[in-house]
């Protein structure tokens, strides 16, 4: 997808052209990789800082946002000069740098006495009269948005001005505006007093602003469900747009709706039979839910429609909702005999073992010898449901790290502690996620030595490896080891005081706190960051990566350089080592991601080294590639594909590429889907 909108229209005329045009190569590169350090050393900030300075609008703009993205809130002071700046760009820049460095505040408990933070609100706020260059103002309504409000009296006046960004009596709202507006409601209106009514209309305008770029009118329809404020009329009229991502979003608020016999059950029934799959989709999510018994009919004739993720979302949902429906039984029967994919009787099974628990007993032992993982995956997910122990047992010993985390995952919630022989097993997996469920399944052991043994056998095991992506299981054996070690065991958690990764070394500074009551400090020594080659961008600039599937189709993904340079040179290079080529999308979610690029097919295998985040203006609008992470900084090159546009994650996901041919076998790909390779071609 190309950036129609008016946003990516300002956002490409702010941005520069290639890098090492500029003359400025070594000063350009010393800040890339002052930014992917985060700025860790005195020298590398205060270089940051002298680039505020400098002539080059190019330099000064990379500089303002390596600042920005370090959430420091105590820099933001720095850039306060910067929203004045002559440069329409350069007060652009400043503007989200400034918004980016108050995120550093988020999870704060000090609220109001946020050293510094009366000042990001205050000056930030102050530039919305000021200001009168349409791009810039923009780009204010976006930071406006986002800012991390405390009280009620700064979400009135954070309100105040985005109306008067929005311009009071114009006859259009622009796309910036209308994001800010629908991100200020997401992330203050529980809660919170009531909308303004002058508010509310100018986002019912912009809804029914049938002209306008169809994001701005799904921004504005999402700022409306996020305040409650969609009403019949309002999601009828978009029900009726030819945006199939404005109608799916108009479902999306049905349930708000009063009766299901007048307007909701209208609007559902034209979404169940709608041409586009992703409104069917949240329909049938929306109809499960508010029918009741009536539900089960329509979920039983969509699991005869031509497009597979219909059938598999209404076969997971005959499973949750149709418990004493008869007839959904044959259904899920048939399918269980599907040939040739294996998806929908995997899903099949679970719903059976839901709702007709005998019925899906017969079937498990098949299930659980499939040839395919997956389907033994699902297996144990149903043996679960089934409490059936031996199965379960049995599935615990599978071949693949996967199929025995579900089985033990299972086991835990059935038999607790009954089965700590097998927790502690898989303690020696190399698998990060067997390892992290196996060591929250030990809580509580009536065993405490033999577990402290394997969770110390597993801790120096996997810390060996060096992986920054490591950190989850590690962290959950030291938590573990908390509980079950004792004082005795000390001089083995000692050495980690001196860990690769600050977290790990300050949670075994914790433990050695509760185990000897003596205050520890923890001194890590953080692995050398990879190498950043400005040459090796600039020689990026105007290339594609080519993902094709084992299934036959492809998709080309747009590089954004320059909006995420550290995040495309991480995966262009693993791309170029052949790293995605056999590795599949594990995570497959209707109307919202596909997730894959793991070696172990699951969340928590990825590549070696953490990635940083990257985050901008940027929206994650459907077609756009994010990188997983779980915390900030924490990427480990899993990449995932919006199905859908998902306002919600923006500022919190890097967004590094862009689908500009095949989006369509995007919208085809199943869970599991293999990448047979990845390609880096000229555009």
């Amino acid at each position: 997808m190309r950036p129609a909108s008016l946003l990516g229209f300002l956002l490409a005329a702010l941005l520069p052209g290639s890098v090492s045009s500029q003359g400025n190569g070594p000063t350009l590169e010393g800040i890339l990789r002052a930014e992917d350090h985060r700025a860790a050393s005195g020298s590398e900030l205060r270089f940051l800082l002298t680039q505020l300075s400098s002539p080059d609008t190019l330099v000064l703009r990379r500089a303002i946002r390596a600042i920005g993205r370090l959430e420091r809130p105590g820099l933001a002071k720095r850039l306060f000069p910067l929203l004045a700046h002559p440069a329409p760009g350069i007060r652009a820049e400043a503007t989200q740098a400034v918004a980016q460095a108050a995120q550093g505040y988020r999870g704060d408990s000090l609220g109001k006495a946020w050293p510094g933070w009366n000042r990001i609100f205050t000056r930030l706020g102050a530039r919305v009269s000021l200001e009168q260059d349409s791009a810039v103002r923009g780009q204010l309504a976006l930071a406006l948005g986002r800012l991390p409000y405390g009280t009620a009296a700064e979400i009135s006046d954070a309100r105040g001005w985005l109306l008067a960004l929005a311009g009071r009596g114009q006859a259009r709202l622009a796309l910036p505006v209308a994001r800010g507006m629908e991100t200020l409601v997401r992330l203050t209106a529980r809660g919170g007093e009531p909308l303004p009514e002058e508010f509310l209309e100018r986002l019912r305008a912009g809804v029914r602003d049938s002209g306008a770029d169809p994001a701005i009118r799904r921004a504005a329809l999402g700022g409306l469900l996020g305040a409650n404020a969609a009403d019949g009329t309002i999601l009828g009229e978009s029900m009726r747009a030819n945006d199939p991502q404005l109608r799916r979003l108009a479902v999306t608020g049905a349930l708000r709706l009063a009766d299901l016999g007048g307007e909701r059950e209208r609007l559902l029934g034209a979404a169940l039979r709608d041409p586009a799959p992703m409104v069917r989709i949240e329909a049938l999510r929306i109809w499960s839910r508010s029918a009741g018994a009536r539900a089960c009919a329509g979920l039983r004739a969509a699991t005869g429609d031509s497009i597979p993720a219909v059938r598999l979302q209404a076969i997971d949902l005959l499973g949750s909702s149709c418990a004493g429906d008869s007839l959904a039984v044959p259904i899920l029967e048939d399918a269980l005999q599907t040939q040739g994919d294996w998806h929908a009787g995997a899903h099949a099974l679970l719903s059976l073992a839901r709702i007709a628990g005998p019925r899906a007993a017969r079937e498990l032992p098949r299930a659980a010898s499939a040839p395919v993982w997956q389907v033994r995956m699902y297996a144990a997910r149903s043996a679960g449901v089934l409490s059936d122990s031996s199965m379960l047992y049995r599935l615990a010993a599978d071949s693949v790290a996967n199929v025995r985390e579900a089985a033990l995952a299972a086991l835990h919630e059935l038999i607790g502690h009954a089965a700590d022989s097998l927790y502690r097993r898989a303690l020696a997996a190399s698998d990060y996620q067997l390892v992290l469920t196996a060591a929250k399944a030990l809580a509580g052991s009536p065993e405490p030595a033999l577990a402290a043994a394997r969770l110390f056998d597993a801790l120096d095991r996997i810390t060996r490896e060096r992986k920054e992506t490591s950190r989850d299981p590690r962290v959950a054996l030291l938590v573990r080891l908390r509980e079950l070690g004792s004082r005795a065991d000390s001089s083995r958690v000692v050495p980690y005081l001196r860990d690769f990764d600050p977290l790990v070394a300050d949670s075994a500074a914790r433990l050695l706190h509760t185990w000897t009551a003596r205050t520890e400090r923890a001194s890590p020594r953080p692995l050398a960051r990879p190498a950043v080659s400005l040459r090796e961008l600039d020689g990026l600039r105007g290339k594609r990566l080519w993902f094709q599937l084992a299934s036959g189709p492809a998709f080309e993904v747009e590089l954004l350089v320059d909006e995420a340079p550290l995040t495309v040179l991480r995966v262009t290079r693993l791309a170029a080592q052949g790293y995605y080529d056999g590795l599949s999308f594990h995570r497959v979610v209707s109307n919202f991601v596909i997730q894959g690029g793991s070696p172990g097919a699951n969340e928590y295998a990825g590549a070696s080294r953490f990635m940083r985040d990257e985050l901008g203006a940027l929206s994650h609008a459907r077609g756009t590639l994010g990188i997983s992470t779980r915390g900030r900084d924490t990427g480990d090159a899993q990449l995932f594909v919006n199905l859908c546009d998902n306002p919600r994650l923006d500022y919190e996901y890097t967004i590094w590429g862009r689908v500009v041919s095949g989006m369509a076998a995007v919208d085809r790909i199943l869970e599991g889907e293999v990448i047979r390779r990845v390609e880096i071609r000229s555009r």
